[in-house]
């Protein structure tokens, strides 16, 4: 009887032992996917195999705020981004590279505001290149701009800054606009060089120079006129095609 119950129980665990050993070489060779024909959530975070985020997808309210040097900032310090939904990218070392974006909201004045945002940031910096919608009831932008921004400058201490004001106590608010103000003096925070699209209806390109100011500008006029305009530093016209009286613009 001994004997029997013996071979009963070696039989019993090396069948365990072909049952598990089938499922962990399953679970290696057909990894499990899930389908579904609809789906409703808040948000997806897409992380890569070190469980860093790759993508993530949210809606108003859910967007993740800056990621840069492992460190992720409050949402609240980019203007309007606790409003929106979209898609934010993420590059291997953890740090945003870009995003697609929207939002729209009636206000209490009845004014509407709306945005839509294409970006592509440079390395440890800002967006060098937005494709972009902007109304909030007094303007309409639409257009293509392209920005330079500093290499060997990280936008960390940008971000600094603006966690400073946004939180800090009115000294170090204060300082921070200060540093800020110092920053964009120095050419650290960039500066838009190119911009082509339409604004309140007027189809315009603009060319900045490396102070941010306007330098050229192609546009037609309210009777739908073409007009090549050329600024000095003062943003005086200098020049214009065809030949106008100049002035200031």
């Amino acid at each position: 009887m001994a004997s029997r119950r013996l071979r009963l129980l070696t039989a019993l665990n090396l069948g365990t032992l072909v049952v598990m050993a089938g499922l962990m070489l399953a679970g290696f060779t057909n990894p499990r996917r899930e389908r579904f024909d609809e789906i409703d959530v808040h948000r997806i975070n897409v992380v890569d195999a070190e469980g860093r985020p790759a993508l993530v997808i949210a809606s108003n309210g859910r967007l993740p705020g800056p990621m840069l040097k492992g460190r992720q900032y409050p949402a609240s310090i980019v203007e309007g981004r606790a409003q929106m939904a979209g898609m934010i990218f993420f590059s291997q070392a953890g740090d945003e590279v870009g995003g697609l974006v929207f939002a729209g909201l009636r206000r209490a004045d009845g004014r509407q505001s709306q945005v839509g945002h294409l970006s592509f940031d440079q390395w440890d910096q800002n967006m060098v290149m937005a494709l972009q919608h902007i109304e909030n009831g007094s303007i309409r932008r639409t257009g293509l701009q392209f920005i330079d921004r500093p290499t060997g400058i990280s936008m960390s201490g940008d971000l600094d800054r603006a966690q400073a004001i946004l939180e800090g106590t009115p000294a170090q608010r204060e300082a921070a606009r200060t540093a800020s103000r110092a920053a964009q003096a120095r050419g650290e925070l960039g500066t838009q060089r190119i911009f082509i699209g339409s604004q309140d209806q007027q189809p315009l390109l603009q060319f900045k120079d490396r102070a941010g100011k306007l330098r050229a500008q192609l546009r037609l006029d309210a009777d739908g006129n073409a007009r090549l305009e050329f600024f000095d530093s003062g943003g005086r016209v200098t020049a214009t095609f065809p030949e106008t009286a100049t002035g200031a613009h």
